[in-house]
C-alpha cells in the first residue's frame, strides 16, 4: 500500500486521532521530563534545552536562530520552548502556536522569565489564524507528521510564508533505525512480522498518529515550494540515546535495549544519514 493510502486508514476518524495527539503532549509536553528532578523553574528549563541540543546537535544549524533577527517567524509545535526561546533571543519577531495549553502555558512562562515577548497562542496548524504570506520563516520540528492531513498543514505553512521566504521542517524518515527497533518489539516479538514500519510508529511512537515519509514522499509533500533541500540525519533516536517515556520505562525488554546505547553512540559518526530517522527540509516559497 502507498503512503498515501496507509494513513487514509490508520487516519480515517481524523478527530479522535487529533485529539489523541493533543491529549499525550497536554499531559506532558515535549522534553519536559528532562527537566524533572530540577529545584527550581529556571533549573528546569537549562535542563531541557541541555538535553535537547546535546541530544541533537545539528538543530541550530538547521534552524538558523541566528539569523532570525528582524524576521516574522511562526514556529508551529512549540513542546517545552528551547527552539522559540532561541529564536526570541536572537530578536526574531516571533509567533508560536501549538496544539495544547500546556506548551502555550510553558512558553509564556518562559518568556517572561527573559524579560521576551512573543505571540503565542494555542491554534491547529491545519487552518492557521495568520493572512497570506505573512511570515519570513515558518519552522517546525516534528509537528506537522503528527497531525492528520499533513499535506493540508504543508499547504497552511506555504499560504502564510511570503513569496521568497524560507521553510524549515522536520518530519520523520521511514528509513530510520529507531523505526526497525520498534518493528522489532511490536511487531516481530509480538507475533506480527509482517506488521509495517509505518503502522507500528503510528501506534508506538510517543503519542499517537506518528507518520513516516520517504525523501521522495517528502519532495511530493514539498513540492509547491520554488526549491526544497532535504537531508537525514541520524538522532538519538536512532542511537537508543534517549531518555525513555512514562510509557515504555517499566517495559523489560526496552530498558535491557537501551544498554546498548553507549555502543550506538559510539558509532553514530560512523552510521550512513540513510539510516537516520530525522529529516531536515529547507523549502524557499
Amino acid at each position: 500500500m502507498t503512503d498515501q493510502g496507509v494513513y487514509a486508514a490508520l487516519n480515517r476518524d481524523k478527530a479522535a486521532i487529533k485529539e489523541g495527539v493533543r491529549a499525550h503532549w497536554e499531559a506532558e509536553p515535549c522534553e519536559s521530563r528532562a527537566g524533572r528532578g530540577a529545584s527550581t523553574r529556571k533549573g528546569f528549563f537549562r535542563a531541557i534545552d541541555a538535553y535537547r541540543y546535546e541530544k541533537s546537535p545539528f538543530i541550530g544549524g538547521f534552524a538558523k536562530f541566528e539569523q532570525s533577527r528582524g524576521q516574522k517567524v511562526l514556529e508551529v509545535g512549540l513542546g517545552s520552548g528551547s527552539d522559540f526561546v532561541r529564536f526570541a533571543r536572537n530578536g526574531a519577531l516571533l509567533w508560536g502556536v501549538d496544539l495544547t495549553e500546556a506548551s502555550v502555558k510553558l512558553i509564556n512562562e518562559r518568556l517572561a522569565m527573559d524579560g521576551l515577548k512573543a505571540d503565542v497562542r494555542v491554534g491547529d496548524v491545519e487552518a492557521l489564524d495568520f493572512g497570506d504570506e505573512f511570515f519570513d520563516i515558518v519552522y517546525s520540528y516534528g509537528a506537522i507528521n503528527l497531525t492528520p492531513d499533513t499535506p493540508a498543514a504543508v499547504h497552511e505553512l506555504y499560504r502564510v510564508l511570503k513569496r521568497g521566504g524560507v521553510a524549515r521542517i522536520m518530519i520523520f524518515h521511514v528509513g530510520g533505525l529507531a523505526w526497525y527497533y520498534q518493528w522489532i518489539l511490536f511487531g516481530l516479538l509480538k507475533g506480527h512480522p509482517g506488521r509495517s514500519l509505518r503502522e507500528i510508529a503510528f501506534y508506538h511512537n510517543e503519542s499517537i498518529g506518528t507518520k513516516l515519509y520517504s525523501r521522495s514522499e517528502a519532495r511530493e509533500l514539498f513540492a509547491p515550494f520554488r526549491s526544497v533541500s532535504i537531508h537525514t540525519v541520524v538522532d538519538s533516536g536512532d542511537t537508543l540515546d534517549i531518555q525513555l517515556s512514562d510509557r515504555y520505562r517499566k517495559v523489560w525488554l526496552i530498558r535491557n535495549i537501551q544498554k546498548f546505547a553507549p555502543v550506538l553512540r559510539a558509532a553514530r559518526p560512523c552510521i550512513p544519514s540513510r539510516f537516520g530517522s530525522t529529516m531536515l527540509i529547507e523549502a524557499v516559497k
